[in-house]
């Protein structure tokens, strides 16, 4: 393993993000941070960046590089984005006056890069295998339109919420004329660009980085959502319509903050709602997801796991929760692969005694492979602490339902029972039927798991004879799996409770 970094900086923001990264296969960020910056301030005036905005910078970069020294990091990417009208005069002296003070040798990063870097972020980070990629930055807007291996449409527009500020804000006008100019600004320029609108039925919505995530934040707050994650949140044009009616009643300027947002401005984050719903209208879409993961993830991804230049991952959520538990929990990578193969091996043949459909698979899936995650608190009370564990995990390729649900399966894989007080924190997403089948899978995972508690792999495969009320499971065994057998048992009553048969194990 060996620490990456990259760095961003753009016009009103500075990025660092720290990982692990085991190059030709995965990686894992370990740290992360976001600074406010003014470097492009005043920057339309003259194209030149001022002195005192270029000092601060240069500042939060030291401290990103004491960082990088003390997380021993091995190689950095430095990065910076400007579009080509807003690219400064004096950009290239930055760079080597950044280089000359700290050691970062930044590089510009051209529009088809930014796109290219965040199609790769959605497509390898999200089970969207069809979609409109949006990201909203201060002066610009990134639009990726891709079908499943191919990105087919991408445009950099030059503008953003700041942007959109300057050009009208001088004006004088009254803040709901000023915000009905701007939104009917966005929507011309959208319309210059066809293959945004009308959106095909298959086709989903992506917004991705800090305005989206923001938006989260806002929605999760005003709708009382029990989860706390931005990432993989799927916001409705009504949540959207509705904070942007809220926002424009507010009368926000430069000089308010709204309370629990990144962005330090008001009215900025007013005009990148207003952006976000007039995409969402021109899409013909009703609700959006959003995606806290973006251009840095995408460079990472395209550096450490170069194969995705070519296609993307096929199976995100297999690549994410398989290199998780590796990277936390090397010494049992087979055991938990064991225990996911025997549970899933268990839920085919019982298909017609459990009668889930498809969709729990996922479910069984990271609950499976993620079943002993408590550990890394405490071992003894490790089934009970998976649930928090898993529930603020970031693994790719589920919902934030499947990863709740995933989360109350992996915590009964010791014999507990579900506590109803945690159930209802969680109602509001899910579903009455989703709690019998979560009993119906922690009783396979206990199984699953039992038949490899000496983590030999003793057992090779199991066969299940549905026999009037009784299932019989014969294990077909290359070793002793005498333990294995004995500790089963031990969960034939949580199987004989929530299947309505007697279970015989040989």
């Amino acid at each position: 393993m060996e620490k990456i970094a990259v760095v961003l900086v753009e016009t009103y923001r500075a990025s660092l993000v720290i990982a692990d990264s085991d190059v030709d296969n995965y990686f894992l960020v370990c740290c992360e941070e976001h600074e406010n910056i003014k470097l492009g301030l005043d920057l339309s005036k003259d194209h030149f960046l001022k002195k005192p905005q270029i000092d601060d910078t240069i500042h939060v970069l030291k401290n990103y590089k004491k960082l990088c020294d003390m997380y021993d990091v091995s190689r950095t990417i430095a990065i910076c984005n400007f579009s080509a009208e807003n690219k400064p005069k004096n950009l290239y002296s930055f760079f080597d006056e950044v280089f000359a003070s700290c050691g970062f040798r930044f590089t510009l990063m051209s529009a088809d890069d930014q796109n290219a870097a965040i199609y790769s972020s959605i497509i390898n980070t999200y089970d969207i295998p069809k979609a409109m990629g949006f990201r909203i930055g201060s002066d610009n807007i990134n639009i990726v339109h891709y079908n499943r291996r191919n990105l087919m449409n991408h445009v950099l527009l030059n503008f953003g919420p700041v942007t959109l500020l300057d050009m009208f804000g001088g004006e004088g006008y009254e803040p709901d004329v000023l915000f009905a100019k701007i939104k009917k600004y966005v929507e011309t320029q959208l319309s210059d660009h066809p293959w945004i609108k009308d959106l095909d039925p298959e086709f989903g919505v992506v917004g991705s980085d800090k305005m989206f995530t923001d938006i989260a934040k806002m929605v999760r707050k005003y709708k009382k959502y029990p989860l706390d994650k931005d990432d993989n949140l799927e916001v409705s044009l009504a949540d959207i319509e509705y904070l942007e009616k809220q926002l424009i009643e507010l009368n926000l300027d430069s000089t308010k903050k709204i309370k629990g947002i990144e962005e330090p401005r008001g009215d900025v984050f007013t005009v990148a709602v207003i952006i976000a719903g007039a995409m969402l209208r021109m899409t013909g879409k009703d609700k959006i997801t959003i995606a806290s993961r973006s251009l840095i993830t995408g460079v990472l991804m395209r550096e450490v796991v170069p194969t995705t230049l070519e296609k993307p991952i096929s199976d995100v959520l297999g690549f994410s929760v398989v290199n998780e538990t590796s990277h936390f929990d090397p010494e049992n990578t087979k055991h938990n692969e064991q225990v996911y193969n025997l549970a899933m091996l268990l839920f085919k043949q019982l298909r017609v005694l459990h009668k889930l459909p498809r969709g729990y698979v996922k479910v069984l899936r990271v609950a499976s492979y993620m079943h002993d995650a408590g550990k890394r608190i405490n071992n003894r009370n490790h089934a009970k602490l998976a649930f928090p564990v898993i529930v603020n995990s970031e693994i790719y390729g589920v919902s934030h339902r499947e990863l709740v649900l995933a989360s109350f399966v992996a915590s009964l894989h010791d014999g507990s029972e579900i506590l109803m007080s945690d159930w209802i924190k969680y109602k509001d997403i899910l579903t009455d039927e989703d709690i019998d089948a979560v009993r119906k899978l922690g009783a396979i995972l206990r199984l699953a798991e039992s038949f490899d508690h000496t983590k030999t792999n003793a057992i090779a495969d199991i066969s299940c004879d549905i026999l009037g009320d009784s299932v019989i499971m014969k294990t077909i065994a290359v070793g002793d799996n005498s333990y294995e057998i004995e500790k089963a048992q031990e969960g034939a009553k949580e199987f004989e409770r929530f299947f309505k048969k007697k279970i015989e194990i040989l």
